[in-house]
């Protein structure tokens, strides 16, 4: 039936002015924050400025809005190793779902994340023949020190042979960088793959103008004239923060008033309290805690440069937030975050672990005040490549050809992965991708 629909609709499917009917699944949603749940509500945004309908699905969160415009949350529990992230019930989702999908009539699956609610989308479509889109938003296998309760063998074999079942049951697949592509590729993903960076919206002037980084400054109790140097983002073992600390203490020895604010939480901010005090440059570090989007631009803006050290990252974000606001960067070159980074241009891009030469790459910018004003103007210039409407559009152009891609006939395929015990994968993963006491309906 579904595909008679479609071949109705076929003549309509190549008219940019058809408003599609879009299902996006996720582990992650608002009120979470990470990367998923910013790259995910940009795009549900810019499709509903375009006229089309979304409707979300998302684990519960006992922080969510009393009510929510096109969103099912479904029953979900957070796991010992992350109260933060709720993670949706392995299976239930689906008995909840299955009265409500026919109704919505989609013309899109689009899911966000592998497991669960992601499983959950993926059989829904697949048996009711609606073209399964999928983002691979994070390398999963790198992450495999959060399901401590499984040998790191065991959990990479899963994830491993997972994965790979997953996206060649998709139609087209999104990876917002190259690194992420080549990863399902060395998995042996073989369906088509477009690499589509996510869209940052640009500031507005009066976020980023020289009274708002004083106001910054003053708000945060940072100092009003010193160097500063920023990071955003988790504060994890994966996110690699104790490299910056040793890059920032051999900052400190050749520009002693240099300070390092660090926004953001997770389970690594007791550790690297400690560790700052060991390298002595505690009166130096500010761990600002989780921002709320809302200030984020004016903390960007109030930075000399946004530092960025972890290597496991399929784009990092937040490198685009800072670059909207002006802010240059010196990253890391590893994993898909330093991709839009223009070294020399708008940022520097160092080897890997290199902590002598990333604060040998700070310090170049802070010495050199005419370099730093031209990369600063650099990088608002670059981030007009990386827009909102720009990743909407071509996020349509993939729709689209989903919907003219043959669809996988292998529904029953989906029952074999019902047998197996995908929970305490799950557990784990909630930890990576953002999703992981009982939340309700």
């Amino acid at each position: 039936m579904r595909r008679s629909r479609r071949a109705q609709d076929e003549s309509a499917i190549a008219g940019p002015a058809r408003h599609l009917r879009i299902g996006m699944f996720s582990e992650s949603f608002h009120p979470v924050q990470n990367g998923v749940t910013t790259s995910l509500l940009t795009l549900t945004q810019g499709l509903r400025e375009r006229k089309n309908h979304v409707f979300v699905f998302a684990p519960a969160h006992d922080q969510q809005p009393s009510s929510e415009a096109n969103v099912l949350r479904f029953p979900s529990f957070v796991t010992l190793f992350n109260r933060d992230y709720p993670l949706a019930y392995p299976f239930l989702p689906r008995l909840k779902l299955a009265s409500h999908f026919d109704s919505l009539r989609l013309d899109i699956v689009h899911t966000h994340t592998p497991f669960v609610l992601g499983l959950t989308g993926a059989r829904m479509a697949i048996q009711r023949s609606v073209p399964l889109v999928s983002t691979f938003h994070t390398l999963y296998t790198r992450y495999s020190h959060y399901m401590p309760f499984l040998p790191e063998s065991v959990t990479q074999m899963l994830i491993e042979r997972y994965l790979p079942w997953y996206y060649n049951r998709c139609v087209e697949i999104i990876c917002p960088s190259a690194v992420a592509e080549n990863e399902l590729r060395s998995l042996g993903v073989t369906q088509p793959i477009v690499v589509i960076p996510s869209g940052i919206p640009r500031p507005p002037a009066e976020a980023i103008s020289c009274e708002a980084r004083m106001a910054a400054r003053e708000h945060f109790h940072l100092p009003s004239t010193a160097p500063l140097l920023l990071y955003a983002g988790r504060v994890a073992k994966e996110k690699r923060i104790d490299w910056l600390l040793e890059a920032f203490a051999l900052v400190i020895m050749q520009s002693p008033n240099a300070h390092l604010a660090i926004a953001g939480t997770g389970p690594s901010v007791e550790e690297l309290k400690n560790f700052a005090d060991t390298l002595k440059i505690t009166a130096h570090v500010h761990f600002l805690g989780p921002q709320p989007r809302l200030l984020m631009d004016s903390l960007y803006a109030a930075a000399d440069i946004f530092c960025f050290t972890s290597p496991t990252e399929t784009q990092g974000l937040v490198i685009g937030e800072a670059r909207a606001a002006g802010l240059p960067c010196v990253v890391m070159d590893s994993g898909g975050a330093p991709e839009t980074v223009c070294h020399g241009v708008d940022g520097y891009r160092v080897s890997c672990g290199d902590t002598e030469a990333f604060s040998q790459a700070i310090l170049s910018i802070l010495n050199n005040p005419t370099q730093s004003a031209s990369m600063r103007e650099a990088a608002r210039i670059n981030s007009l490549h990386f827009t909102p409407d720009a990743m909407v559009t071509r996020v349509l152009e993939v729709y689209q050809t989903a919907q003219k891609q043959p669809l996988p006939s292998d529904a029953a395929e989906l029952t074999k992965i019902d047998s197996m015990d995908l929970t305490a994968v799950a557990e784990g993963l909630s930890e990576i991708s953002g999703s992981g006491k009982q939340n309700g309906v």
